[in-house]
């Protein structure tokens, strides 16, 4: 199951959303439509009824194919600590969402294998340029690029990429617990179509992950036997103690 990617400018601005989309998936009624659900879970939450339509609009957008975004919906129901499953949207919006999936998957992962431990608004502006025209859109404005680059930025911040900071933020190097490892683990298998393919996969660059970088949290999670992983030279066997991504979720949702 390859991630449909969309471009979306607008969801770039609004951000991530990660804690009002986790209220709302906590109290995600599955036997509601998503009309209801959204309408349930934004009023009278956020402040403003601006922000509500807001948050309503945003996480709407990413609702719209429910069945492939619904394991992130009921790892949202269980005893998930928050910062496993922000680190889950992030994979999924990496895998989902551009110009956002590119700038982490290339630009910002790029940075960091090369050494640089710190980066700015201004620094992307070029990557802004690149982007845009790849995707065949309209050169941004002055004004335009620098407002891209500054969202790149700060998405990047509120997912756990980068540190908080002002002018230059430091590039940070995401630890996951076992649950959103696991998870991960399921879900880029069901990206790649197989699960000889997920060591290798450029999804685990959303959290800016090398393929040694998997192989020992691989190696990891076989020792406490969260999976099973054999190696033997160049042959590779991991087996998912689950038959998917949602399967995974409502395990570690009870």
């Amino acid at each position: 199951m390859r991630p449909v990617t969309a471009w979306s400018s607008r969801l770039l601005r609004h951000g991530p959303l990660a804690p009002e989309t986790h209220q709302i998936f906590a109290n995600w009624r599955f036997e509601d439509d998503a009309d209801t659900n959204l309408r349930r879970g934004t009023q009278g939450h956020f402040g403003t009824r601006g922000w509500e339509e807001v948050v309503r609009t945003s996480v709407g957008v990413r609702v719209r194919d429910f069945a492939r975004i619904a394991p992130l919906v009921r790892l949202a129901q269980g005893k998930v600590s928050f910062d496993d499953w922000r680190d889950c949207l992030r994979l999924w919006l990496v895998a989902t969402e551009e110009p956002f999936g590119t700038f982490v998957r290339d630009w910002l992962f790029g940075e960091r294998l090369e050494g640089r431990g710190r980066v700015a608004a201004g620094d992307v502006r070029s990557f802004v340029d690149a982007a845009w025209a790849g995707a065949g859109k309209a050169p941004p404005t002055d004004d335009g690029r620098v407002r891209a680059a500054r969202d790149l930025i700060k998405t990047a911040t509120d997912l756990g990429l980068l540190h908080p900071g002002s002018t230059t933020r430091d590039i940070a190097s995401p630890g996951m617990g076992d649950v959103a490892l696991v998870f991960h683990v399921h879900l880029v298998a069901q990206f790649e179509g197989s699960a000889a393919r997920v060591v290798d996969s450029p999804y685990w660059r959303s959290a800016l992950m090398r393929p040694d970088d998997v192989h020992a949290a691989l190696l990891r999670l076989h020792q406490f036997r969260k999976l099973d992983y054999q190696v033997a030279g160049s042959l590779v066997q991991l087996s998912l103690p689950y038959r998917d991504a949602t399967a995974c979720a409502e395990a570690m949702a009870t």
